[in-house]
């Protein structure tokens, strides 16, 4: 499967252009709001195996008593989603989240944050990298932004930190705003009646104060919509592909999503038949913009590059609960082809565990089908889930080097993630349902996986290919 990006316009202008001004306006009573705050804390005590494993129980339920106090007469959509994502954050689990509602707490006459920023945990915590339009460019490209409307930047940083769901801060940062553009952020997390914004900023080692003129929704979105009809050259982003570097007997398999099993399968097939067929001695594996998907396409490409049997994970287990049923119910009932699952646990009891084993291995294939040479995996802080789980098992069975940041994703972690939606705000829930403990790890391996060299990620695969060109002259 192949998708297609266009910068940042075309989905920015599927959502500015379908806001729906009477929908941010409506207020939902004491009673709704106190409802669907109920609804969410025992879905989640409910379904997932532990929600306090990083959080205390007790701290967490101070966070809830100080969440209801702040419940008023009414409160419009944004203002529950500002009181309420925090807490569902502060579990500090990628898979257990409230999502982002988007165009739902947007209003027509919102001001927004006329620059495309690149946020970071670390200083320079926002720097402009590209002018929306001409006309709003009063600050370089690469001046970094020190305040906002005397916000500094590393309170707005943590600010989207405290609200996007994740196990590392610096995972949670890039979720909140990969996936929806800053200036949407900052609207979402502040009011800002003016139609302008106070900026410090520092470009050149200089720091600089202006003010400059908001945009507008509808302004932003003629700007997308003529930036549409305009671009016509496509980046293609694969969910997986293949690059050679014969020159230096390399090759590079750029591997972004585990989907489409079949057509993964036939891609590894042909990939490294090429690989043999130009005697190549270096593989690099790119699993920097991995976020996920199906982990058999892992074991898929671990057979072509392990030595020994092996296996991702060692142990998992199980929580069942009248969320998990309902949802496989409903599965099971739209494609009788789905019903393995919900035939499983419709009989467990609620609330009840289960413990499996994975004392199983997978068999590499035969030598002559297998890659003999060096190997190098490129990871950051994108790199999630399933992807995770092929960076451990990689590091776990000494495949080869580990190159980038250490993943996003946490070697114990939960997943498996049942989806509600909230009865009158209808915000939208995934709940986690497994603990997943991947091959070698135990309960203290609250972390990523841990590079052998420490990279930016941006810099791993120049990084790898000057130590191949080294090792060659």
């Amino acid at each position: 499967m192949t998708s297609i990006k266009i910068l940042f316009a075309i989905p920015l202008l599927l959502l500015l252009s379908t806001i729906n001004a009477q929908l941010t306006s409506t207020k939902f009573s004491k009673k709704e709001l106190n409802e669907d705050f109920s609804f969410l804390i025992s879905s989640i005590e409910g379904t997932h195996p532990n929600p306090y494993t990083i959080i205390s129980k007790a701290k967490f339920e101070k966070q809830v008593k100080k969440v209801k106090e702040n419940f008023k007469d009414s409160l419009t959509l944004k203002e529950y989603y500002r009181l309420v994502s925090p807490l569902v954050a502060s579990l500090q689990d990628g898979h257990t989240r409230l999502l982002f509602p988007g165009k739902k707490i947007l209003n027509q006459d919102d001001y927004l944050f006329p620059f495309i920023v690149k946020s970071s945990i670390d200083e320079p915590y926002l720097k402009i990298t590209e002018h929306i339009d001409s006309a709003y460019n009063k600050i370089p490209v690469g001046a970094e932004i020190l305040s906002i409307n005397k916000l500094s930047s590393k309170n707005i940083i943590h600010k989207i930190i405290e609200n996007t769901s994740g196990e590392s801060n610096s995972y949670r940062l890039k979720m909140g705003t990969d996936f929806s553009m800053f200036s949407i952020l900052l609207s979402a997390y502040y009011d800002f009646n003016q139609n302008d914004f106070d900026i410090v900023y520092r470009y050149n080692g200089k720091a600089s104060r202006i003010k400059v003129d908001a945009i507008t929704i509808p302004e932003m979105n003629e700007i997308f919509k003529k930036k549409a009809n305009t671009q016509t050259k496509k980046e293609e982003v694969k969910d997986y592909d293949f690059h050679l570097k014969p020159e230096i007997k390399t090759a590079i398999i750029t591997f972004n999503y585990m989907t489409d099993q079949k057509s993964f399968q036939e891609f590894l097939k042909d990939s490294f038949l090429k690989i043999k067929e130009n005697n190549i001695e270096n593989l690099i594996i790119d699993i920097r913009e991995n976020g996920g998907g199906n982990s058999a396409l892992g074991n898929d490409l671990l057979q072509y590059i392990s030595p020994v049997p092996f296996s991702q994970y060692k142990e998992t287990v199980i929580k069942y609960s009248q969320l998990q049923k309902d949802f496989y119910k409903l599965y099971c009932e739209k494609d009788s082809n789905n019903c393995n699952t919900y035939n499983y646990i419709k009989n467990k009891s609620n609330g009840t565990f289960d413990t499996i084993s994975n004392i199983s291995t997978t068999t590499p294939n035969p030598i002559n089908n297998r890659f003999i040479g060096d190997i190098y995996l490129l990871t950051s802080t994108k790199t999630y889930s399933s992807a995770m789980n092929f960076a451990q098992t990689f590091k776990h069975y000494k495949i080869g080097k580990i190159i980038g940041e250490e993943t996003g994703g946490w070697v114990v972690s939960y997943g498996d993630y049942i989806p509600t939606e909230l009865p009158n705000t209808k915000l939208k829930l995934n709940i986690s349902t497994k603990k997943f403990y991947t091959i070698g790890t135990t309960n203290k391996d609250l972390h990523g996986v841990i590079p052998d060299e420490k990279v930016p990620a941006k810099d791993a695969l120049t990084n790898v290919l000057n130590k191949i060109k080294n090792k060659k002259s």
